[in-house]
């Protein structure tokens, strides 16, 4: 499988937007401290107009109902299908989840809502918060429809899932994958999934 990383654009990275309305501001602070008269004003506000516009880029997707965009969190599967992955290769692979050691709380309540094991559902285009790094995540759905991220598959195993899933998505429908959930209780869990 092909191990290249894909990656937001840098404009549409939380950390690079967050740094650029820094930035705006100080460059206005010290603008408006200088002496030039007609340029001072008119440049500061200029720059604060933009540090705005910057910062409302930020703070918007945190009060929309679809959420951030950038990370492509699943927040509800109404109106999606859920279909199973069409297979790769000629065989069932078996994978650890990755990074679901820091998803612990979000894997507990995906198994505690879920007489079964919950519905593994694979959300392409992907990122973690902050995270520049796209890659294709894993979504546990409970019996109540709640979504809950687990972790990502493997980097190996991204470029190559990254294409037919956004096809699917954009049909309106999402894979679903076989998924083990271990552990419990004292135990950490652990989540494998099948491709």
């Amino acid at each position: 499988m092909d191990a290249k990383r894909m990656w937001k654009p840098i404009w549409r990275w939380e950390v690079f937007l967050l740094a650029m309305v820094l930035v705006l501001a100080i460059a206005a602070n010290a603008v408006v401290r200088a002496d030039w008269p007609v340029v001072s004003p008119v440049l500061t506000i200029a720059l604060l107009v933009v540090a705005v516009g910057l910062a409302v880029l930020l703070i918007v997707p945190l009060v929309t109902a679809k959420g951030r965009d950038s990370e492509n969190t699943r927040k509800t599967l109404e109106g999606v299908e859920l279909v199973p992955l069409e297979p790769v290769g000629e065989a069932r692979v078996s994978m650890r989840v990755e990074e679901s050691e820091r998803r612990q709380t979000s894997i507990d309540a995906a198994v505690a809502t879920s007489r079964d094991t919950p519905v593994a559902v694979l959300t392409p285009r992907a990122s973690r918060w902050l995270g520049r790094e796209l890659r294709v995540a894993v979504d546990l759905v409970g019996d109540g429809g709640g979504i809950h991220r687990a972790g990502f598959v493997p980097r190996q195993f991204t470029v190559a899932l990254d294409e037919p899933l956004r096809m699917l998505a954009a049909e309106g429908r999402a894979a679903r994958v076989p998924v083990v959930v271990n552990g419990g209780g004292a135990a950490r869990f652990t989540v494998d999934i099948q491709l």
